[in-house]
C-alpha cells in the first residue's frame, strides 16, 4: 500500500495541531459570522451582536448567521484543514468513500424509526437530577432552539435546514467521526474504546446536559457506522436526517400543521410505548446494518 502521508506527526503533535486550528476558526470565522451579521442587519453593534437578542427578527437573524460561520469555523475548516496538512489524499484520509447502496437507505430507514426511541432515552435522562446552573443552562438553551425554529416564513425554514441540518451534519461528522475517532481508534488500537471517547466529547461539546446520553448514544451509532461500512458520507446522512427531522417538525408546528407535542412523541409524557417500540427496531436495524457489513 502506498502511504500517501505528507509527514508524520505524534499523537501529542496531532491534538494540538488540531486545537491550534479550531482555534484559527473561531476566531476567524466569528470575526466574518459577525461582520456578514451586520451587513445583513444594519447592526453595527457588535457587542449586541455577538451576545445575541432572540426577541427580535434581527437579532435572531444575527444568531443564525454567526452560528452557521461559527460550524464552518469550529468544526468544518479544522477537519479540512487538518487533513490537507497531513495527508496527500485528504478527502480519503477523512472517509469520502462511496459505500453499498443498501447502507445508505437501511441508515436512512434507522434514523427516521429510531425518532421515538431518542425521545425516550432523552425523556429519561431528564429525569437526572442536576444541578440548578445546568437546569438554567438547559432551559436558556430551549428557549434559543425554539426561539431559532419555530417559524411560518419559507425562507427562515430554509435557512434553519443549512445552519442544523446540512453544515452540522457535514462539520461535525468530518471533525469527530472523519478525525478525532480515526486518531483515537488508531492510538487505543480498538475501535470500540474510539468511538466510546468520541461519543462522550461529540455529546459534551454540545453543552446541553439533559440530552447528553441520547445525543451520546447517536455518536456511538454513527461511530460504528463509519467503522462498518468504512465511507463518512453514511454518518453524514444520518445527522442530516435527525436534525433536519427536527427542522421540520419545528416548521409544521410554527404552521399550525401538527400539535406542538409532536416532537417529544415516544417521550415518558407522549405515548411511551411508541418510544420502546422504535427501540427495538432500531436495535433490529442496527444488526441487519451489522451483518450486512461483515457478509
Amino acid at each position: 500500500m502506498v502511504d500517501s502521508s505528507r509527514f508524520k506527526l505524534s499523537p501529542f503533535a496531532s491534538i494540538l495541531l488540531l486545537l491550534f486550528l479550531v482555534a484559527i476558526g473561531f476566531v476567524l470565522f466569528l470575526a466574518i459570522g459577525v461582520l456578514v451579521a451586520a451587513l445583513i442587519t444594519g447592526n453595527w453593534e457588535f457587542t449586541s451582536l455577538i451576545s445575541g437578542d432572540a426577541s427580535s427578527f434581527q437579532g435572531l437573524m444575527a444568531l443564525r448567521i454567526i452560528q452557521i460561520f461559527q460550524t464552518i469555523g469550529v468544526f468544518l475548516f479544522p477537519a479540512l484543514v487538518f487533513a490537507i496538512i497531513l495527508s496527500k489524499r485528504p478527502f480519503a484520509m477523512l472517509g469520502f468513500k462511496s459505500a453499498n447502496r443498501d447502507f445508505f437507505w437501511l441508515s436512512a430507514i434507522l434514523m427516521f424509526f429510531s425518532m421515538p426511541a431518542i425521545n425516550l432515552i432523552a425523556s429519561i435522562n431528564a429525569e437526572i437530577p442536576m444541578p440548578q446552573w445546568m437546569v438554567e443552562m438547559e432551559q436558556a438553551a430551549e428557549a434559543l432552539t425554539k426561539a431559532f425554529m419555530i417559524t411560518e416564513n419559507y425562507g427562515i425554514f430554509a435557512l434553519n435546514l443549512l445552519m442544523v441540518g446540512v453544515l452540522p451534519a457535514l462539520g461535525e461528522e468530518l471533525f469527530f467521526r472523519g478525525v478525532l475517532q480515526k486518531f483515537f481508534c488508531k492510538q487505543l488500537g480498538s475501535n470500540f474504546l474510539g468511538v466510546v471517547l468520541t461519543a462522550l466529547i461529540f455529546s459534551a461539546v454540545h453543552l446541553q446536559f439533559q440530552g447528553f446520553i441520547p445525543r451520546f448514544l447517536l455518536g456511538m451509532v454513527f461511530g460504528y457506522l463509519f467503522v462498518w461500512t468504512g465511507s463518512i458520507w453514511i454518518p453524514i446522512l444520518m445527522h442530516f436526517i435527525n436534525n433536519s427531522l427536527a427542522v421540520m417538525v419545528y416548521f409544521m408546528i410554527g404552521r399550525g400543521l401538527i400539535p406542538a407535542e409532536t416532537d417529544t412523541i415516544g417521550g415518558l409524557a407522549e405515548l411511551w410505548q411508541m418510544g420502546v417500540i422504535s427501540l427495538v427496531i432500531s436495535v433490529v436495524l442496527l444488526w441487519v446494518i451489522r451483518k450486512k457489513a461483515v457478509t
